[in-house]
């Protein structure tokens, strides 16, 4: 287990007592002598922790929400039975740096995952709040040390050390859920401060009905298309042009009635 040490507290530059610093500001002002102190957080390391608003109950209701959305097999918020359901804080690195003229958010896990989606998780900058010591028995240790993200940030997004603002460790509450499919068991979390639903492994929306239903479509139409050239060729350009458009038409509308009618059979199956 590596230990990393991460602290919420700068001291004020003129009586040395522990500032108040909120997650992103430059400035702090000591609640003791009053002085306004420029934070230099390139050297430090601050904790910070995500406040949670879903409770157990709202977070299975927004995972059940997500099962009856678009990327799911149909009908699977209600066939799918959660098995077990886990709360706890993740950590995650957030790292501001100076990229170009502009200022750049990056997360990273702090910790072994097994849905590396969570690395597009949101974090508003007003649901961190200084991390509490209370909070350890629910949090996760993070086993990524600092020298691995400043490297992470140098291969992959162009960042050099010096360029890094800020980096914080924040701690994300999240319910890890284990439900059940057909035999089959999958994972998924839900963000407990957004609702969020992040899963690598699930029982996808089975797309190849649509997809044939719509290939079919867009080569009936195509065919259908070449109607008033073929009049055109046939009769000339008096009779075989008002002809053709006219049969087209009346292809166009009743190959409507069985495309439509196929998609919404599928639709109600899949």
């Amino acid at each position: 287990m590596i230990e990393i040490e991460a602290s919420t507290q700068l001291l004020c530059q003129q009586c040395a007592a522990p500032l108040a610093v909120e997650q992103g500001a430059k400035y702090a002002t000591c609640e003791f002598c009053g002085t306004v102190n420029f934070v230099d957080k390139s050297q430090a390391v601050l904790h910070y922790a995500v406040r949670p608003t879903l409770d157990e109950t709202q977070a299975a209701a927004a995972l059940r929400r997500w099962m009856a959305g678009n990327q799911t097999v149909k009908g699977l918020d209600a066939a799918a039975k959660i098995e077990s359901q886990i709360y706890q804080l993740f950590p995650m690195w957030l790292a501001r740096a100076t990229k170009g003229d502009a200022e750049a958010v990056y997360l990273k896990p702090a910790a072994a995952l097994s849905i590396v989606e969570l690395g597009n998780l949101r974090l508003p900058a007003s649901d961190l709040e200084p991390y509490d010591r209370a909070l350890d028995a629910d949090a996760a240790k993070p086993t990524v040390p600092v020298t691995a993200v400043h490297a992470w940030l140098a291969e992959n997004e162009n960042v050099a050390v010096g360029a890094i603002r800020e980096l914080s460790l924040v701690h994300v509450p999240i319910y890890q859920f284990k439900y059940a499919y057909e035999g089959q068991s999958y994972t998924a979390l839900v963000d407990a401060a957004a609702g969020q639903v992040f899963a690598a492994i699930y029982p996808e929306k089975f797309e190849l009905p649509y997809v044939s239903i719509g290939g079919f479509g867009c080569l009936a139409y195509f065919l259908a298309a070449l109607i008033p050239i073929l009049s055109y060729t046939v009769f000339g350009r008096t009779i075989g042009l008002g002809l053709g458009l006219l049969i087209y038409l009346g292809v166009a509308i009743a190959l409507a009635v069985p495309i439509f009618s196929a998609a919404a059979a599928v639709s109600r199956r899949y």
